[in-house]
């Protein structure tokens, strides 16, 4: 199956997508077994998650290049072997309750909501030369879940990349800043389907532009009432959000008005 039929399998309504920001990371520590859990008894229609490598060549789950923020530990990911990383706690840091949780790896997420929601992976490649995202799609189709997925970098290499070794997956480009190239040119030299932008900077008028030519445009992050409305006025095809309960009940009275 072709990345644009896998893509359009993910918008089967014409409602826009709500995406779980590295989980349900409101209620739970971000990247975690249990935020990605949460996130699928919300009612979240998307995942989105951020993946690195470990020293021994391990997609693990985790924002940052250092595990100082979300862990008891200190140092850059990719300096860990992925049994001391396992040691960590992932969890206490966000509450008490959550004291042992773990950075899990790529499989440990297919495993536990692979089959029940589709997934985000944002690529955090330092370097090319890290193997990563060969490893990433390595670990997809091991598991058989690349109709069920979609990859993500602000690196337009990793895309390119992506793009080289597979055209049957999905590609999205993130992007910070105001537009100020052509981001229909951009996606299509890419071979990417989705513009992942920033919602600050996120107009009708570039929404208008990215839907005529055929692809989609998912806002990041989007947390408060006033926002969420504002970017579901406008069109957007995806709302990335820490916040699913709150997402999901105003897309639900967008829909009925």
């Amino acid at each position: 199956m072709k990345s644009e039929e896998v893509f359009r399998s993910f918008f089967k309504t014409k409602s826009s997508l709500v995406i779980a920001h590295r989980g349900y990371s409101k209620i739970a520590p971000e990247n975690t077994i249990s935020a990605f859990k949460l996130a699928v008894r919300f009612k979240a229609d998307m995942i989105e998650l951020d993946v690195r490598i470990t020293k021994d060549g391990t997609p693990v789950i985790i924002h940052d290049s250092k595990v100082d923020r979300t862990t008891n530990g200190t140092g850059r990911v990719k300096n860990f072997y992925l049994w001391v990383l396992r040691e960590l706690d992932a969890g206490s840091w966000f509450d008490h309750k959550y004291i042992g949780e773990k950075i899990p790896t790529l499989k440990e997420v297919f495993d536990a909501v692979g089959g029940k929601i589709p997934i985000n992976i944002e690529i955090k490649s330092a370097s090319i030369k890290d193997k990563l995202t060969e490893k990433v799609l390595a670990v997809i189709y091991e598991n058989e879940i690349a109709d069920n997925v979609l990859i993500s970098s602000f690196d337009p290499r990793v895309l390119k990349n992506v793009r080289k070794l597979t055209d049957e997956i999905p590609t999205g480009f993130l992007y910070h800043y105001p537009i100020y190239f052509n981001p229909v040119r951009t996606l299509l030299n890419l071979g990417a389907n989705v513009l992942i932008h920033n919602y600050k900077f996120t107009t009708p008028k570039l929404v208008e532009k990215l839907h005529n030519a055929g692809f989609k445009i998912f806002v990041y992050t989007v947390n408060s009432p006033n926002h969420i409305l504002k970017m579901l006025e406008i069109g957007v095809d995806g709302i990335i959000t820490d916040d699913v309960k709150l997402t999901r009940r105003i897309l639900n009275s967008f829909n009925q008005t």
